[in-house]
């Protein structure tokens, strides 16, 4: 073989082998935006031009029938469609752009599952707190916003006997929805347990709720603030104490799990009570 042959050989190798390089490249890009290998390497292919079923089969060696099936698949979301002439029917790839199609469900998928994760982590960490509870640990857990007040409201929801509270509003105040603490006051009617309350006169109105079957099961007492100045709300259940404090958009939320501590603030409270009327 002489020399130019040979030159020309190599440098023939050379583009060959950038060219599947490059390819593999772009499959290896396209992967990563939630594309098979083969719908990669089909899509590839219709960008340079449409094609028909039989002839994507050639040019990338993929079965037939295999082809048909990812063709409809691509299609479904928006990445092919069909364009059907007196010659056929022919693929054509989709704009580019469409690929962002793929980005948007994907952030949106995240975000909801973020959204199920943050929800359910306070969750998952109580029910951690409540199977591993040693009556003489501590376990301190905090929370923010109005999702944080939510999450405190439910776990209050687990009430064996008895709610009491040192209140300083209502549960509207702490999660600025009059329909979700109505949705709360019916949970607990369900749950049977007794509410009583102590408050500062001009904290809550009378008529803070219609829930007539609530109102069977709550009680609540005033004093004078002279005695007792109620500025946040502590609220003592089972073994838990949950303290919720908010200024104006900032809400911050504690529960403090120990049994010990929970029955030094019930004596407390039993002892203002008998103050209050």
């Amino acid at each position: 073989m002489s020399n130019l042959l040979i030159l020309i050989f190599c440098v023939k190798s050379v583009k060959l082998f950038t060219m599947l390089d490059n390819k593999n490249t772009f499959v290896q890009y396209l992967n990563a935006l939630n594309l098979s290998g083969n719908e990669a390497t089909l899509y590839l292919e219709l960008l340079k031009e449409p094609q028909t079923h039989l002839e994507l089969a050639r040019v990338t060696g993929i079965n037939r029938t295999k082809v048909y099936r990812l063709v409809d698949d691509m299609e479904k979301r928006s990445l092919v469609s069909r364009r059907t002439d007196d010659r056929g029917t022919f693929i054509t790839a989709s704009d580019p752009r469409t690929l962002e199609v793929e980005l948007v469900t994907e952030e949106e998928k995240l975000k909801g599952k973020r959204a199920v994760f943050n929800k359910l982590l306070p969750e998952l960490k109580h029910l951690q707190s409540a199977g591993t509870h040693n009556p003489e640990s501590f376990v301190v857990e905090t929370y923010e916003g109005l999702e944080g007040f939510k999450q405190m409201l439910w776990h209050e929801l687990k009430t064996k006997t008895e709610v009491v509270i040192f209140g300083s509003g209502s549960i509207e105040n702490l999660v600025e929805s009059r329909r979700w603490a109505e949705k709360h006051r019916a949970m607990s009617v369900e749950a049977g347990y007794k509410v009583r309350e102590i408050l500062n006169p001009g904290k809550k109105a009378s008529d803070f709720t219609k829930n007539e079957e609530f109102k069977k099961q709550y009680n609540k007492r005033l004093i004078d603030p002279k005695k007792l100045l109620l500025e946040h709300q502590i609220v003592v259940y089972n073994d838990t104490v949950a303290t919720y404090c908010w200024r104006g958009n900032q809400k911050v939320g504690l529960e403090v799990i120990n049994h010990a501590n929970a029955e030094m603030m019930r004596q407390l409270f039993e002892h203002y009570w008998k103050l209050a009327k």
